[in-house]
């Protein structure tokens, strides 16, 4: 007894690490496209894929048209619209934000200006347009 007792015990300690290090990402597991979220960032290049309900996918290449402002940091964001009724991104509590973000950030068209360190991301207005009518939720990824 004692004996299929300890081989119990060696089993499940060998069987954890290894479901562990099998088991993928947090966000990765969570963030389904087109079921969680309708639109993905991609911070690096500044490129967007837009992911309609009607199917298909669409991108765009925001780096071309403009370029300022913050990108929001890794992860998912909603769509909502601020105190004036100006469009913003709103990280939810299971965002991971660096220390002093303030959680919000902004949209604005490419010619509207962007001060240094505002909460801000300048977007071509079509773009800003399409989120407003087809997303409420946005993937920000690397």
């Amino acid at each position: 007894m004692k004996r299929l007792m300890l081989t119990a015990l060696l089993s499940l300690t060998l069987i954890a690490p290894a479901a562990l290090a099998a088991a993928p990402a947090a966000d990765d597991a969570v963030f389904v496209e087109g079921a969680r979220y309708t639109a993905v960032l991609s911070r690096g290049a500044n490129a967007w894929r837009l992911l309609p309900a009607a199917g298909g996918e669409l991108r765009l290449n925001v780096a071309e048209h403009c370029r300022a402002g913050q990108a929001p940091p890794r992860g998912l964001w909603l769509l909502t619209l601020d105190g004036r009724g100006r469009p913003q991104l709103v990280a939810p509590s299971a965002t991971p934000l660096p220390a002093g973000h303030p959680g919000h950030i902004r949209l604005v068209g490419c010619d509207q200006p962007v001060a240094a360190g505002d909460a801000t991301l300048a977007l071509p207005p079509g773009l800003i347009a399409w989120l407003q009518q087809n997303s409420g939720t946005i993937y920000v990824a690397h």
